[in-house]
């Protein structure tokens, strides 16, 4: 998402300033969260986020939260999508549903985020909607798509929970097999023939986003200037080409919108944790 920003802040000429995509992993976003800290208001330093941004506080992970940042952008929405090895012996959402049922313990499910994260929300909906108690299930948590689709792919779990872009390849190749999103409804393109988890029966409904934020108490006139770049760059022809690649919706909300749109994600995620027996 950063180094798309990063193109289309270029190529269209919106900054008169070179953009510098660096990378700071760790922690759901907390480490990213803590460097930005350090640059206090200086709205040269930003992050892209996604919902540990909000979890990670309301799992006690991190004591660093939404209140911890100047919010800028909402960019996207995701499905998350659950998937397969190629070679696996389950050959559809309904096959891993019977395991869940007979033995919630059978299951290893690669999730792509924190606890209380996207990917490990999606998984546990997932299993609580078959029935059975999400912490019984054995799950494996990675700081990323990629590394969980690793271990797929390399037959170390039995299925996992990811963000779409990254399984798209792989399942081209054949070397994983997508079997259900969590989608209210299917989602078009590259995923039209994924079944959604309520058409097999298990009725859930969870999309991720990502987000751009600032350091804490940035200056009005810092945001505005976010405002006005980011606006015209998700207005794109690139940015628009890039959403199509990356299996992205658009849903760009301005630095205003995207606080109300943060306080109510922590409003809807608190009581959704609390149930999963996630929140401390």
């Amino acid at each position: 998402m950063a180094r798309t920003l990063q193109n289309v802040i270029q190529q269209e000429k919106l900054s008169s300033k070179p953009v510098t995509v660096i990378n700071r992993p760790g922690g759901g976003g907390t480490v990213s969260i803590a460097y930005i800290n350090s640059h206090e208001g200086d709205g040269h330093y930003v992050a892209v986020q996604a919902l540990p941004l909000i979890t990670n506080r309301i799992t006690g992970l991190s004591t660093l939260g939404v209140d911890d940042v100047t919010p800028l952008a909402v960019f996207v929405t995701e499905p998350v999508v659950f998937s397969v090895p190629g070679d696996s012996p389950i050959k559809s959402g309904a096959d891993l549903i019977q395991m869940l049922k007979k033995d919630p313990a059978s299951v290893t499910m690669a999730v792509s985020s924190s606890p209380g994260g996207q990917s490990h929300d999606a998984a546990a909906l997932f299993v609580k909607g078959v029935g059975q108690d999400p912490k019984k299930m054995k799950v494996v948590f990675f700081d990323s798509g990629g590394e969980a689709l690793t271990a797929l792919m390399g037959g170390h779990v039995t299925a996992a929970a990811t963000p779409a872009g990254v399984v798209l390849g792989p399942s081209q190749a054949g070397r994983v097999r997508l079997i259900a999103i969590p989608d209210g409804k299917r989602e078009g393109g590259a995923l039209a023939n994924v079944p959604t988890w309520k058409e097999q029966g298990v009725n859930i409904d969870f999309t991720t986003w990502r987000v751009l934020v600032g350091p804490k108490n940035m200056p009005p006139a810092e945001i505005a200037w976010w405002d006005n770049v980011l606006q015209r760059a998700t207005a794109s022809p690139l940015w628009a080409a890039a959403l199509k690649r990356n299996l992205w919706t658009a849903d760009y909300q301005n630095s205003t919108q995207t606080r109300a749109f943060l306080q109510g994600e922590r409003d809807r995620l608190s009581p959704l944790l609390n149930d999963l027996g996630l929140a401390k």
